[in-house]
């Protein structure tokens, strides 16, 4: 081994093992970073433009992105919360009152007599025959459903500081981000040992990507939960409103989706007798809520960031495994990532490419 050689494996040694030391330092606030990081790249061209009226002045035009984000995130939160919270914490009560008093479960034992349930018994005998509980099997779910809502209402609860402080830290970097976040990435750039243009395709198409995903997945979910709260109050639904916020945040889930909302609720429809009202929620469901998925977000992210459908869904999918709720976003832009270093390999480093 030569001495140069023998610097930089010393070199690369001590700077991988700093690198290591700075994700434990950091590895507490990676996810608020993570969320900053989205907001910024989906509020940039805002920013670029109220940089533009304020002549340049990039510490006013920060502090007022700063200040319009987190009040368009405080609050709708603050005078919602107080109504989803109610309403929550009523439908939990009544669904314990009616499963310890024994309602539900007379209720669903009725079904078979319904129209619905001789339908049931003579198109599908084979759940008679094999005494198939359908009545229990909903009771079940009702119970934990009920057990389900109030555990996240104890965990909202008990994470509240962490979710101040994460809150606090998304705060505080937004500023910053949006003042310095030209020169952070003109660095991070520079360090890329890559060509120019490469550089510029990575990093386009993982903004590209961010912005599409945000703005695919919040439309989505607002458009969703608007059409099921509309839905859920035209049929009588009780609870509508919140019903609707939790159709909207169904949407993000890959599997079932809003759908996870408005089928149980035309069930109920059903069981309490009102089959019109139970089919026609079921068609408006199917027909409005859950076809504006399949228009969307193929539409907003599949063509702005180039991925396949079937990527596309098996990457949220994937990344609320490995992230959490923040995975719906990251996991697109991995994959956007990834698809782009295999374009550039090949373009400049496959074998056709290094062929004369």
């Amino acid at each position: 081994m030569t001495r140069q050689q023998l610097f930089a494996a010393f070199f690369f040694t001590v700077l991988l093992f700093l690198l290591s030391q700075l994700y434990a330092l950091f590895a507490l606030f990676l996810k608020p970073l993570a969320w900053t990081i989205i907001l910024v790249l989906t509020f940039y061209p805002l920013y670029d433009f109220v940089l533009d009226l304020l002549r340049g002045r990039r510490a006013l035009a920060s502090l007022l992105l700063t200040t319009l984000i987190i009040l368009l995130i405080a609050v709708p939160i603050f005078l919602l919360s107080s109504v989803l919270t109610s309403q929550m914490v009523d439908l939990y009560q009544k669904l314990q009152d009616a499963v310890q008093s024994g309602q539900l479960q007379s209720l669903l034992a009725g079904w078979r007599e319904t129209y619905l349930g001789q339908l049931w018994q003579k198109w599908i005998p084979e759940t008679v025959a094999t005494n198939i509980d359908i009545p229990g099997f909903l009771l079940t779910a009702a119970n934990t459903i009920s057990q389900f809502i109030l555990s996240h209402v104890t965990d909202v609860a008990k994470n509240l500081a962490l979710l101040v402080f994460h809150f606090s830290i998304v705060s505080f970097t937004l500023f910053f981000l949006f003042r310095d976040g030209e020169d952070l990435y003109h660095d991070i750039r520079d360090l890329l040992p890559m060509e120019a243009h490469n550089k510029e395709a990575i990093f386009r198409q993982f903004y590209e990507t961010v912005s599409a995903v945000v703005q695919g997945m919040v439309a989505t979910a607002a458009l969703q939960g608007l059409l099921a709260g509309i839905g859920f109050g035209i049929t009588g639904v009780p609870y509508s409103f919140f019903l609707g916020c939790l159709s909207a945040l169904a949407s993000f889930q890959p599997f079932g989706g809003a759908a996870i909302v408005w089928l149980p609720a035309a069930l109920y429809l059903g069981l309490t007798g009102s089959w019109g009202w139970a089919i026609g929620l079921i068609i408006y469901g199917v027909v409005l809520i859950s076809s504006i998925d399949n228009i969307i977000k193929p539409y907003i992210i599949g063509e702005r960031t180039k991925l396949p459908t079937l990527f596309l869904f098996l990457g949220i999918l994937g990344g609320l495994q490995a992230y959490g709720f923040l995975g719906v976003f990251l996991g697109p832009v991995v994959l956007a990532t990834i698809m782009a270093f295999v374009n550039i390999y090949r373009k400049e480093y496959s074998h056709e490419a290094l062929t004369p």
